[in-house]
Parts: structure tokens; C-alpha cells; sequence
């Protein structure tokens, strides 16, 4: 059982990109972008990568009783304070709809709310969105990147350390995505516009806001990774659609940038870069179980 600090995290991010480029190669080849049947199914398989690799490594890497914690944190409701939680899970909606009313207000563009209207009124699309954004968007990545990657990186980094490196290869990680015809980041003009380097920028931002919460909530994957992930998106899609459908105005990518850097630096700020939380239990019990292994390490040296 490997269990290096550079293989838990280097190689689990290698591993993430090594697997998704080998599927993303025939799918750019084909030039065919969604209206192939075989290039959705490949994207299918892409976006659970980070998710599957994550369980890999867990049981590569991590002892029994870490795997159950894995598990557990995945589906377990945390005990940390109510408004707290509430605070987290709405902080993402709260800052895309603010950014995405005043782009309106500053291109004068009407704001419009078609796709949430045709949410309500159609099961069929209702359905779509939400097997889309809940399986294919929240849970096919974040059982990688905060239910195994986060904690490993914090194990040697402080959190915000921990948050701004993870966030760099979350966002690049999605560039594909503005090469392929149909999917939504391509209707954002593409590879190399200003949407897409705000897109990485804000995937950076985000990743610090759920690592706070991440770290405020025992480390709970559900509500800092699935749910918050999920909020962050099915926001999105509700203003602006979905697939070759999206459209957001060009001012929006310069406005989200600027509102995601101000709630990041409050939290940050309020909170503290070194862990971005009061309190961090779960953390001190880590360092008091490496400790006590070094401890018996050197007495077994000894003797």
C-alpha cells in the first residue's frame, strides 16, 4: 500500500487527466461534438473520472477506517451549525444571480428566466436537468476533488494553499469542454475567450468557498462538494439554459469574476487562510494520530 504524500496527490491528479484525455481524443477528433451518440457516452464517462479516481486512491492509499470516513462523509448530514450550512449553500446562487442581474442591468439585456419556466412546466426537461446536474455535474466529480483530494492536500498545505492549487486543476481540467461543439462552455465563445479564463478563475474562487465549508463541516462531502456544487450549477443553467442553448451576456464573466474575489476575500479574511474555520477537530485528531505513529516509529528505532 503506497502511501507518499506526492503519489496520494500528484498521481491522483495525473491519473485524473491521463484518463480523461485518452477519452477526450476521439471525441475532438470526430469533430462531431454532442450529435455523436458514441461522443456523449465518452463525456459521460469523462465527467464521473474524478469521482472514480477518488475511490481508487481511497482504497489505494487509505487504511479501513479512513475508507468508512470516505463513505460516511459522502452521505452523512454534518452537525456544524444550521445558518452556517445555509450560509454555504447559498452563497454560490447568491453570487451567480447577482452577477447575472447586473450584467443585465449593465448590457440591457432583459433578464430572462426561460429555462426556469419550462423547468416548471415540463417533467421531461425538469428530469433532464436534474439527473444532468445532480449525477453528471456534482456527484461524478466531487467524490475526487474534496472527498479524497482536498484532505490529502491539507495533510501538508493550509487550506487556502490546499484550495487554490485544487481549483487551478479543476478548472483547467473542464477545457475541453470549450472545444466541443454543443456543450455549454463552447457557447461561451470557446477555448482562450474571456469567458473561458474567467471560468478557470472562478472554478479557483469556488474551490476556496467550499473548502471553507468543507472544513467547517467536518469535512462533509455532501453539503461543501454535491450539494454546493449542484446549487452552484443548476443556477446557472436556470438563467442562462443548457447545452447549445446557454447564452449569458458578455459582460457577466468580468462581473462574476469581480463579486466571486470579493466573497473570497471576505471569507478569507474573516476566517483565516490557514484553515478557513473556528474550529477544526477533525484536523487535530489527524496531526494527534501522526504524531503518536511517530512517536511508537522512533521508540521501535530505538529499541
Amino acid at each position: 500500500m503506497k502511501k507518499h504524500w506526492a503519489f496520494r496527490v500528484w498521481d491522483f491528479i495525473a491519473a485524473i487527466y491521463f484518463v480523461s484525455g485518452i477519452l477526450w481524443v476521439p471525441i475532438l477528433l470526430s469533430g462531431e461534438g454532442t450529435d455523436s451518440a458514441i461522443n456523449m457516452i465518452l463525456m459521460a464517462l469523462i465527467a464521473f473520472v474524478p469521482s472514480m479516481m477518488g475511490i481508487l486512491f481511497t482504497y489505494l492509499v487509505k487504511e479501513s477506517q479512513e475508507r468508512r470516513d470516505f463513505w460516511r462523509r459522502n452521505y452523512h448530514w454534518p452537525d456544524a451549525k444550521p445558518p452556517l450550512i445555509i450560509a454555504g449553500l447559498l452563497i454560490l446562487p447568491a453570487l451567480n444571480i447577482s452577477a447575472y442581474i447586473l450584467s443585465c442591468t449593465f448590457s440591457g439585456q432583459p433578464i430572462s428566466m426561460e429555462y426556469a419556466r419550462q423547468l416548471v412546466t415540463s417533467i421531461p426537461i425538469l428530469l433532464q436537468f436534474l439527473v444532468v446536474e445532480i449525477t453528471f455535474g456534482a456527484i461524478s466529480e466531487e467524490l475526487g476533488w474534496r472527498g479524497y483530494l482536498l484532505g490529502e492536500m491539507q495533510n501538508r498545505w493550509n487550506a487556502l494553499h490546499s484550495a487554490l492549487v485544487l481549483g487551478v486543476f479543476w478548472g483547467l481540467w473542464h477545457t475541453p469542454t470549450f472545444i466541443v461543439p454543443g456543450l455549454a462552455q463552447h457557447e461561451m465563445n470557446g477555448i482562450f475567450s474571456p469567458a473561458y479564463w474567467s471560468f478557470v478563475l472562478t472554478a479557483v474562487m469556488i474551490s476556496v468557498l467550499q473548502t471553507w465549508l468543507f472544513n467547517n463541516t467536518e469535512r462533509s462531502t455532501l453539503v461543501a462538494g454535491i450539494i454546493m456544487h449542484f446549487l452552484a450549477n443548476a443556477s446557472l443553467v436556470m438563467m442562462a439554459g443548457i447545452f447549445d442553448k446557454y447564452s449569458m451576456p458578455e459582460v457577466y464573466w468580468w462581473v462574476s469574476i469581480l463579486l466571486y474575489c470579493l466573497a473570497t476575500a471576505f471569507i478569507v479574511i474573516l476566517f483565516g487562510p490557514k484553515t478557513l474555520a473556528r474550529k477544526l477537530p477533525w484536523l487535530k485528531q489527524q496531526d494527534k494520530a501522526r504524531s503518536t505513529t511517530l512517536q511508537m516509529s522512533s521508540t521501535l528505532n530505538e529499541s
